[in-house]
């Protein structure tokens, strides 16, 4: 800030082009850093300044899902990397062709479940289909976010632990484990870590978070008071819609139904700059609250 004043004073006396230049950064720099404090202040929730796991699914039956969740895992993970956070692929299922049928992304800093909750929902991708030159609905995926670190006892017997059967079990994709409350059909799988003491450790610290935000969302102090209809709401709920360009007359085009923000840069949004729609966000939610 001093540097920047004096550098201010001086141009008052002297013209200098490459002074100039750098102030323009500065202040650049400055009102950005100045807006993070802003949105930072408006992240007021108990987990907001916590990590995130973000879990991606899709239709199981739909032959353009695996390649679009892997455009949107490519996206997330870009944008925690480009915020600095730590980011870490912790499950994730190939698909038979292309793309990936599930992922779960560990994207670890301050304030990332904050930024990263109003994603909560479902993603649409409208595109001409590589697989089906008839199709016209749009690609679906659904996006849940849930905070780390969470501590919530979970009863053993309500929990079933699924572990790869016998003969199988020799290297890093075969010592998945994967754990289902079964009260409420939640589950968690983990399948990226070296060993299955540490996969089922992360399986179960995800299905933690996944069980204490659906608590969250439906205002409920036990987990035996988990309606699991309900999240198919929240599941379902339009978040945004992806038109890729193409052709000349089409450039493409991303809405956000919540904010109804829309911008042309496509290629800039799939590439993890998402920061004016989540910003967006926690602005329209901070009004919405008052």
């Amino acid at each position: 800030m001093a540097d920047t004043k004096a550098a201010v004073e001086l141009l008052e006396f002297q013209a200098d082009d490459e002074l100039e230049q750098e102030l323009q950064t500065n202040l650049a720099q400055l009102n950005h850093s100045l807006e993070e404090r802003e949105i930072e202040q408006l992240l007021s929730g108990h987990r907001d300044k916590n990590g995130a796991y973000l879990i991606i699914n899709a239709p199981i039956d739909d032959l353009d899902a695996p390649d679009w969740l892997e455009m949107l895992l490519k996206m997330y993970a870009r944008w925690g990397e480009n915020r600095g956070y730590k980011v870490e692929l912790i499950e994730y299922s190939s698909a038979e062709y292309v793309g990936i049928n599930s992922a779960t992304l560990e994207i670890d800093g301050r304030y990332a479940c904050g930024f990263l909750k109003s994603e909560t929902g479902t993603h649409l991708l409208k595109r001409q289909s590589p697989f089906n030159l008839m199709r016209k609905r749009p690609v679906t995926a659904t996006i849940e976010v849930v905070p780390m670190h969470i501590e919530l006892e979970i009863p053993q017997q309500d929990l079933e632990i699924i572990l790869p059967p016998q003969g199988q079990n020799h290297n890093g994709f075969r010592v998945w484990v994967n754990i289902v409350h079964k009260p409420t059909g939640v589950s968690a799988m983990s399948n990226s870590l070296r060993t299955q003491l540490q996969n089922k450790e992360k399986a179960l610290a995800i299905l933690t978070s996944k069980l204490f935000a659906r608590m969250e969302r439906q205002e409920i102090a036990e987990i035996a008071g988990i309606q699991s209809a309900l999240e198919n709401t929240v599941l379902n709920q339009p978040i945004r819609e992806y038109q890729l360009p193409s052709d000349s007359d089409n450039r493409g085009k991303v809405i956000d139904f919540r904010t109804s923000i829309e911008t042309t840069a496509v290629g800039n949004v799939l590439d993890g700059k998402l920061d004016p729609f989540l910003k967006a966000s926690v602005l329209l939610k901070n009004r919405i609250a008052r």
